[in-house]
């Protein structure tokens, strides 16, 4: 069967979650399956940077045309990406720790994986997310110190990947599920490295679109610039001034002139804010075509 898309541009129908010869998880008891059991995953647009929708091509309020490398005659795109804020709850209570492994630092989880249903989501045997779809993203939680093991499953029991993880102490990451050639991994991400100084916002992006080639974003006509990021590279953060940037996503470094023979993928505005880090998550929707990329920006702490 042809699991590519259409012409119409809709992503494939998820797959299925293989019904045979997979590692049977030993179960799970009713308080595992309570709603309450599970951090609930961040509902995001469908693909194709779905947001608010900016209201004309005029000078956009509250924004600084600067900051986008062009004078104030620059056209916006019509669409603002949507930014995902995954901060710590306040004052909750540490359900990943215990009495040999006290709070150390904070994790959360991102389904990077194109083609399979919701997954869910274990550490040892407390449940993260109970329905994890692609391209959302928990928030952090607190994690014990040490090793625990992580378990990504289908709902039907499969297990796809069981990994120990180490967690340190007052170290925030994302682990994110990711396709492979022989089906999926995890990929331990950190979240720190930012020196953002005065009033600043730090901004960086990974590359976890499996299908996509290396891809180059510049953010504000070369006011930032990654440029080749391969499958499964993390860029380091770079400081930018807060403000309204537009940003590309291209496989080759033409991206920093867009409109000029540039081979570019995606085109989007975006707002950072002082005192924030951003992480820009490159995604492959549709996996078996390495034109459907889409960028999810994360605030990380």
């Amino acid at each position: 069967m042809d699991s590519r898309n259409s012409n119409d541009g809709r992503p494939s129908i998820p797959l299925p979650n293989p019904g045979e010869g997979g590692a049977a998880y030993p179960g799970m008891n009713d308080n595992m399956m309570q709603d309450n059991a599970a951090t609930p995953a961040v509902p995001l647009p469908n693909p194709g940077e779905g947001g608010a929708v900016f209201p004309g091509t005029g000078r956009p309020q509250g924004g600084n045309m600067g900051n986008m490398g062009g004078n104030n005659t620059t056209i916006l795109p019509t669409i603002i990406g949507t930014i995902i804020s995954t901060y710590p709850r306040p004052n909750e209570p540490c359900r990943f720790c215990s009495p040999t492994n006290p709070r150390a630092g904070f994790a959360r989880f991102l389904n990077a994986a194109s083609g399979y249903n919701p997954f869910v989501v274990f550490l040892n045997d407390n449940m993260f997310s109970k329905s994890l779809n692609f391209s959302e993203v928990t928030a952090y939680e607190q994690i014990g110190r040490g090793t625990q093991v992580v378990t990504i499953m289908g709902e039907n029991g499969y297990i796809y990947v069981q990994k120990q993880v180490d967690f340190k102490d007052d170290e925030y990451i994302t682990i994110a599920i990711i396709n492979t050639e022989s089906g999926l991994d995890i990929q331990v991400i950190s979240d720190n490295g930012c020196d953002r100084g005065n009033n600043m916002a730090c901004v960086r992006a990974v590359n976890l679109a499996y299908n996509g080639g290396p891809l180059t974003v510049t953010i504000g006509n070369q006011y930032l610039t990654f440029p080749n990021l391969r499958y499964q590279d993390v860029a380091d953060f770079e400081s930018a001034w807060p403000g309204l940037y537009v940003y590309t996503v291209s496989r080759n470094m033409t991206a920093r002139f867009p409109g000029f023979g540039g081979n570019v993928l995606l085109t989007a505005a975006v707002n950072f804010q002082r005192n924030r880090n951003y992480t820009m998550y490159l995604l492959n929707w549709n996996r078996e075509s390495s034109d459907t990329i889409k960028a999810l920006i994360v605030e990380d702490l």
